[in-house]
């Protein structure tokens, strides 16, 4: 589920020491009241437990410290500008906030129209994208949703991340508008110019399949391979984001238990790949269709 070792060096100033009469970090069940989780593979490796609402992490670090984690904390919260339709019901373009939250099995999605007054200034819901308050972000679902942290996160996410789009989003009111206008009358020509959007297309996938095999390890792309035998893509546009569908088996499955995949490491690759790079996971990691595959 995650990178346990990284966490316990990433926090490592909220360690607390503890005392035991035997130095087996595996055999602390009893005494933390909690039910072993991942047993550590050997001293230099960290045992979990869990309890229903917390992580323990137990580990040797000048003699044995322990790292408690809340549920509730270990959120994890993705913004992108969607430009171009996926489906959904908000105006183009919009601000789509993903949280997931893997140790809760929680995920939820708040997405803001993004629209100029009459100045030309840019609002988000409604607000404008420079204003000290945030709109208001519904995640009523989450059992988090009124946190501290994960409202202090949001707020960061507004301050920092959706600014940050801005210049994105100026290209799209005077560029994409337009470039929206011209899709209906666009034609691609004839069968000479097809076939050579075609072979560039097959190119690019070729090229990105390449950097793809020495990203990805083979357990993982067995993952992903096993998640895209039950997707169908109804657009183009349906290809991005592609970990999202990857991490809804994560949390309903447990692929990564079955595969031996650390997931966490998975999901921030797949969050990077571009969407050239997603279309060409999917070009060679998806099941040909019956028709492709029966025997004449």
């Amino acid at each position: 589920m995650y990178d346990w070792n990284a966490l316990w060096h990433e926090r490592d100033g909220y360690k607390t020491g503890y005392h035991v009469a035997h130095d087996d970090i595996n055999q602390l069940a009893t005494e933390l009241s909690a039910n072993l989780y991942k047993p550590a593979a050997d001293l230099h490796d960290v045992a979990v437990y869990e309890t229903p609402d917390k992580f323990i992490l137990a580990g040797h670090d000048d003699g044995l410290q322990l790292l408690e984690m809340n549920k509730h904390h270990l959120f994890d919260v993705t913004t992108r500008l969607v430009t171009e339709d996926e489906g959904q019901d908000t105006p183009l373009p919009y601000v789509e906030i993903h949280v997931d939250n893997l140790a809760t099995a929680e995920q939820a999605l708040w997405r803001g129209a993004i629209t100029l007054n009459q100045q030309g200034q840019i609002l988000v819901a409604g607000q404008p994208i420079n204003a000290a308050t945030p709109p208001a972000m519904a995640f009523d679902t989450l059992s988090f949703n009124n946190n501290e942290r994960f409202r202090a996160e949001l707020a960061r996410v507004w301050r920092e991340d959706i600014p940050a789009l801005q210049p994105l989003i100026d290209h799209w009111f005077e560029h994409g508008e337009l470039a929206e206008a011209e899709v209906a009358e666009h034609h691609y020509g004839d069968a000479a110019r097809i076939q050579e959007i075609c072979d560039r297309y097959a190119e690019m996938v070729q090229r990105e399949q390449a950097v793809l095999s020495r990203l990805f390890s083979d357990n993982e792309l067995h993952l992903i391979a096993a998640v895209l035998k039950d997707i169908h893509f109804d657009s183009a546009a349906a290809c991005r984001g592609l970990w999202l569908a990857v991490e809804a088996r994560l949390v309903h499955d447990e692929l990564d238990r079955q595969l031996k995949v650390d997931s966490a490491a998975l999901l921030n690759k797949m969050k990077a790949l571009s969407y050239a790079q997603e279309v060409a996971l999917i070009e060679a990691l998806s099941p040909l269709p019956e028709s492709d595959t029966a025997e004449d």
